[in-house]
């Protein structure tokens, strides 16, 4: 089910209100979708607000009733509740789920796009101690839910390895830019006001050489100084098979967010796919990067060292390094951690339904 989390009350900008409205209607017009064998995507219908009890009965009635339609149109009777996003709280008692994941990839009561931070801090709370297995992505979001009585385990995101290593190997390079803006420095995803735009700007002042590339959509931040730059390069938001040419492209790659909780909680999907192109990484001080990954990627700790990091890079990487970086996100595929996740699933279904069975064997012994 695409996100049914938004929450318009926490959009500060009429361009971010824009965007969203305009996101919600283009996912809704599709409604369900076949994205491949047994796989389905649905973008229901429901109303763009949270928090409030009225609101949000409105929308898990019509949820329900979607969800319903659509599992007895599929024959699903006895699906495996997957949560990524903790609006589907309001779910773990409404179906006879076989299995409750939890799949932890952010520090969710800390999300800077919600409104009712209490409201979203009891539903977190909610689905952490109803749910049979917690995936999370971080070591920090790891130690967070360990005394969980849920089996709970460390999952770091995995990468699309050919994807990414084939375009290097093929030497392919974006046809959006030019030898011209080389040495470059880049980013790709979307940009909000988390990302330190200020260290942005300072960069680019102080590294007047080098061409900074930005590819995604912006959705909040004022980018308006950044923009103006001549050393600065908005692409938009550009499709998906795109990104790894345009990351072998890019002389170094950015790490570019502001330091707060929900960062430092964090391990960037995008960082495994830097790591894939064996190129250079500068990065804010993420506790997930500097614990396991700081002999191969520089760290920063304000936006001076990050300057100073950006040029240490380019004049002094080795390919030693390019190797290493490679190697982790060879062994951070997804076909590598889909096989470890599907086990972890299969183990946690059997010790419930054994569970279950002794449970049940108990009862009937105390009747007898």
């Amino acid at each position: 089910m695409n996100p049914i989390s938004s929450d318009l009350l926490a959009v500060r900008s009429w361009r971010g209100f824009l965007a969203r409205i305009n996101r919600k209607l283009n996912s809704l017009l599709k409604f369900t979708r076949r994205a491949g064998n047994n796989l389905y995507v649905l973008s229901p219908l429901f109303l763009p607000f949270q928090g409030n009890p009225a609101l949000d009965w409105v929308n898990n009635t019509l949820l329900k009733f979607q969800l319903k339609i659509l599992m007895s149109f599929l024959g699903i009777k006895r699906p495996l509740l997957w949560i990524e996003n903790v609006r589907a709280a309001d779910f773990i008692g409404s179906f006879n789920w076989q299995l409750v994941v939890y799949h932890v990839s952010d520090l969710f009561t800390e999300c800077p796009y919600t409104h009712n931070k209490a409201r979203l801090k009891d539903r977190e709370a909610y689905i952490s101690n109803h749910s049979d297995l917690v995936l999370c992505v971080s070591q920090q979001l790891y130690q967070s839910k360990q005394n969980l009585k849920a089996q709970v385990s460390y999952a770091p995101h995995g990468v699309d390895f050919e994807h990414f290593r084939k375009a290097v190997e093929n030497r392919k390079v974006s046809t959006r830019l030019s030898q011209d803006h080389h040495p470059i420095a880049g980013y790709f995803g979307t940009l909000t006001a988390q990302n330190d735009i200020e260290l942005l700007q300072y960069c680019a002042a102080n590294l007047k050489d080098v061409t900074f590339v930005f590819a995604g959509r912006i959705t909040a931040g004022d980018y308006s100084k950044l923009t103006k730059m001549t050393n600065v390069i908005f692409l938009g938001q550009l499709p998906y098979e795109e990104i790894p040419t345009l990351c072998a492209t890019f002389d170094v790659c950015l790490l570019p967010w502001k330091m707060n909780e929900w960062i430092a909680h964090c391990n960037p999907l995008k960082l495994q796919e830097y790591m894939a192109s064996g190129k250079p990484i500068v990065s804010v001080a993420i506790r997930e990067v500097v614990d396991k990954y700081s002999g191969v990627i520089s760290i920063a700790h304000n936006k001076e060292q990050f300057a100073q990091a950006i040029r240490w890079e380019l004049q002094n990487d080795t390919p030693e390094r390019a190797r290493k970086r490679i190697e982790i996100a060879k062994n951070h595929s997804w076909d590598k951690h889909v096989e470890k996740i599907s086990e972890l699933i299969e183990t946690t279904i059997a010790a419930k339904q054994n569970s279950e069975l002794q449970f049940t064997g108990q009862s009937i012994e105390e009747i007898s």
